[in-house]
């Protein structure tokens, strides 16, 4: 008999037991989004306040008129033409109108319907391009990294003293670089979401690149670093490679309309604008202007700068913390070359390192340290900020990277602490690798940009201005004229007129405001230009920027007045004068010099050349009295030694090297001296002495034929 089968096993029903309801993990919360906004908030607020305290810039006059004619140029439907042919007085280099003043325009509307002051408004936009900057640089590090990246960029920026000081009334090369990082970042936002695009995706990216060329026609980069990401893109990321025919299409419509959108608040490219703007850029990139520059301890023709000019003054004008986040970038890129934002990484080295290179390749005449060339400085920050984001994150242990934060912020500190300290001149930072200001006094320039003038012309309307009489003219002198007379505007009684700090005693003023932009190089490398009359001093840790002088008397002009009408009996008693109330006036003592040394008087000629070299130790004038005076003293070595040291500084001043054959004579080195007669025969002026001197010497070695032909050559 068969055995029952065994009933299956009862199986549960999953009708009557319902599944767990699937685990969402919530996103994690981003811990540094709070201090990103709040970081960019209190930048933001900070930059607007501190932008009422800064003075009017070198280049803010000129650019303020243009904005002002560009606006009148599309009010007047093109009548007023002044922007695009600007007046000398407008403009005396004749090239304004090769910029393309988008942000002069703005600033000329805002000022329309602004209750602040002119400068003032321009200084609040100037900051808000500058944060501007800031924002973009920071939102392309979040697209690399995350929020606490953009955090550390948003501080690298704001707490780097020579972009801050220039954000204020820089008016060409902050927007520039404002607009230039925008610019790269919408390219990058675009390029995500490739080939997904709609026609709205083309908008950011267009209006930030037309922008930029509007700013600064060196904004076409732009349009050739779109190709050059793709090629990173595409030989880093083969996996999620992007279909070229519609990447080249896309980038082909945003060049085009970038391109041709630039001229359109431009009214120079706007006469034509296929050729025109690439006509600015050509004559932008040849312009040259050559400025005397303070480099290394000597002036220097901005033309005949070295190449290494403008890679040393960034290493020596930015914060040893955005330095050392430079150095990390390298390893920490490498480190991460199998990462997906690798080719970002490359990119952004690449539009930062760039331009630099191409800039010194091409030896472009450049100054004012490497304000030139402030647009690749968010892209720098970029960098260095990926630099301490990836040691944080190579720091596991915590004790390890506490160490690296507390680094970075005493890094971060220093810099702060500095522009407390030196607010609102904090473009004037130099870091220890050249001692700090004080130890760049001298030898770079400093405040090149005027800023300190403001507090020079304050402070006379302040104190002084009240105790002339009402009604009077004063007579207010300055080598910064044009920027003073801005801050006199208001005050009609003062009249403003340029005067050279080295012919001060040559024209009639009252009072007299000078800049250091404009010493000259042996009273500034001596540290001794502040004069006796001055009333106040605007400075930057204990050392003149900008000083405030009230003549003593007019007796030395008048001496000069006398001397331009030949009458130099009635004209030194009064210098004589001069010279007691004003005992280092070099102008002044190098006339006496030379009357006593027509009067025989050759310790009082001495004395006083002595006196002037000492503060002027490059006084020409001087140097060569002060050789002559030790000839006739029989010390010809020592002569010998002054002449060949100025024919080293200056080897143009072919006249030196009569005195040099001077010398050579007195030791009995005939040779030498016909050499050096020969060189100077080429200076009118000495050219007769050269001759005699020669002819001599020929007589001396018996040459008489050789004599006589030279002294028929008279």
């Amino acid at each position: 008999m068969k055995k029952p089968a065994k009933p299956a096993p009862a199986q549960a029903s999953r009708s009557h037991t319902p599944a767990p309801p699937p685990v969402v993990t919530p996103p994690a919360p981003d811990a540094w989004k709070r201090p990103f906004y709040i970081s960019l908030i209190a930048v933001f607020v900070l930059m607007t306040g501190m932008s009422f305290w800064f003075g009017i810039s070198g280049d803010e006059v000129v650019m303020n008129n243009y904005g002002e004619a560009i606006l009148h140029y599309y009010t007047t439907f093109g009548e007023d033409t002044r922007a695009i042919a600007p007046p000398k007085e407008m403009d005396k280099d004749g090239v304004v109108q090769l910029y393309g003043g988008f942000f002069d325009l703005a600033a000329a509307v805002v000022n329309k319907v602004s209750p602040l002051p002119v400068y003032t408004t321009r200084h609040v936009l100037n900051a808000w391009a500058g944060f501007l900057a800031i924002l973009f640089a920071s939102l392309i590090c979040v697209r690399l990294g995350g929020r606490r990246l953009g955090v550390i960029c948003i501080w690298l920026m704001f707490l780097s003293p020579f972009f801050l000081g220039h954000a204020m009334n820089n008016p060409k090369d902050i927007p520039f670089a404002a607009a230039y990082i925008a610019a790269i970042y919408y390219f990058l936002r675009f390029y995500d979401k490739l080939p997904a695009v709609t026609w709205k995706d083309y908008i950011p990216p267009v209006i930030a690149m037309a922008l930029a060329i509007d700013i600064r026609v060196a904004g076409i980069l732009v349009i050739p670093y779109m190709f050059v990401y793709f090629v990173l893109d595409y030989l880093f990321r083969k996996k999620a490679r992007k279909p070229a025919g519609t990447v080249f299409k896309s980038f082909l419509i945003i060049a085009v309309l970038g391109y041709l959108g630039a001229s359109l608040l431009w009214p120079y490219a706007l006469q034509n604008p296929i050729s025109n703007p690439l006509t600015a850029l050509s004559e932008l990139s040849a312009f040259k202007m050559n400025l005397n520059q303070l480099y290394e301890g000597r002036k220097v023709f901005s033309g005949e700068l070295p190449p290494s000019y403008l890679v040393k003054n960034f290493f020596i004008t930015n914060t040893y913390v955005l330095l050392a986040g430079l150095a990390l970038f390298v390893p920490v890129l490498w480190r991460r070359r199998a990462s997906a934002d690798f080719p970002d990484g490359l990119f952004i080295a690449f539009i930062t390192i760039f331009p630099l290179a191409y800039i010194i390749y091409k030896h472009a005449n450049v100054y004012h340290a490497w304000r030139h060339v402030l647009f690749i400085f968010p892209g720098a920050a970029v960098m260095a900020a990926y630099g301490w984001e990836g040691l944080l994150l190579w720091a596991k242990k915590p004790s390890a990277r506490y160490a690296a934060m507390g680094l970075l912020a005493v890094g971060l500190l220093l810099p702060a602490g500095f522009i407390v300290k030196t607010f609102p001149n904090t473009v004037t930072y130099y870091n220890g690798f050249v001692g700090g200001v004080k130890g760049a006094y001298g030898n770079y320039e400093m405040d090149y940009y005027y800023n300190s003038v403001k507090e020079a012309a304050d402070w006379f309307i302040k104190h002084e201005l009240p105790k002339t009489g009402k009604g009077d003219t004063v007579r207010l002198a300055s080598n910064a004229s044009s920027i003073v007379a801005v801050y006199m505007k208001d005050h009609p009684e003062v009249q403003v007129n340029y005067v050279r700090y080295y012919e001060r005693s040559m024209q009639p003023w009252d009072y007299a405001i000078f800049h250091i932009a404009l010493i000259p190089e042996g009273r500034l490398v001596s540290r001794s230009w502040v004069i006796p009359q001055t009333l106040h001093v605007a400075g930057v840790e204990g050392l003149p920027l900008c000083i405030l002088v009230k003549r003593p008397s007019a007796d030395d002009y008048h001496g000069f007045t006398l001397l331009n009408e030949g009458k130099v009996a009635e004209a030194i008693p009064l210098l004589q004068q001069y010279h007691k109330a004003d005992p280092d006036n070099e102008i002044v003592n190098m006339v006496l010099v030379r009357y006593y040394l027509s009067m025989n008087r050759a310790d009082s000629a001495g004395m006083l050349a002595e006196r002037i070299l000492a503060i002027d130790p490059n006084n020409v004038e001087a140097a060569v009295t002060k050789g002559q005076m030790l000839l006739a003293a029989g010390r010809a070595e020592e002569a010998l030694r002054i002449f060949d040291d100025l024919i080293a500084r200056y080897p143009d001043y072919i006249q030196l090297h009569y005195y040099k054959g001077q010398a050579h004579r007195s030791m009995g080195q005939l040779d030498a001296a016909l050499s050096s007669y020969n060189i100077a025969m080429a200076v009118p002026e000495v050219r007769a002495a050269c001759i005699r001197a020669m002819a001599e010497i020929f007589m001396q070695q018996g040459r008489t034929e050789e004599a006589q032909r030279l002294l028929r050559m008279q």
